[in-house]
């Protein structure tokens, strides 16, 4: 009778594999930095030219142009038909909300939403308040 012959099946050597990789584990945790969280950043109060009423730490903010032709604001309401001095200060608070984008470093965007039976005029003074304060990017629902 023939003796079968035992095949040996060749074992792969696992502690050394092991070892290593928890070399390349020690390695790279004492290599690298962790980066600062948001809570560990500066945050810059009271700076002058920044307006004091706040606004809300969003980078793009909706105006809504109802169909009287008021332009509607983080709860203000702007009668930007009425005369320079409602205009202005929209303009004033579009350049706060600029300052404030800046200061954050991000980039001011504005969401126009305007009502059905809106003034075209309203729209067009709207937009020039926009363009005069600097806000570059402007998008449409």
């Amino acid at each position: 009778m023939r003796r079968r012959r035992q095949l040996d099946t060749p074992e792969i050597p696992i502690a050394p594999m092991i070892d290593c990789v928890f070399l390349m584990l020690v390695y790279f945790m004492t290599t690298s930095s962790l980066e600062r969280s948001e809570a560990d950043l500066p945050c810059p109060v009271n700076q002058p030219g920044i307006a004091a009423d706040p606004l809300p730490a969003v980078d793009e903010q909706t105006i809504i142009l109802s169909g009287e032709g008021a332009a509607l604001w983080n709860g203000s309401r702007f009668e930007i038909l009425s005369g320079p001095s409602e205009t202005d200060s929209l303009k004033n608070r579009l350049e706060a909300f600029q300052e404030a984008c800046l200061v954050a470093g991000s980039e001011p965007s504005l969401r126009l939403d305007p009502a059905d039976g809106a003034p075209h005029q309203s729209l067009v003074t709207l937009l020039d308040a926009i363009s005069e304060s600097g806000i570059e990017s402007i998008h449409f629902p």
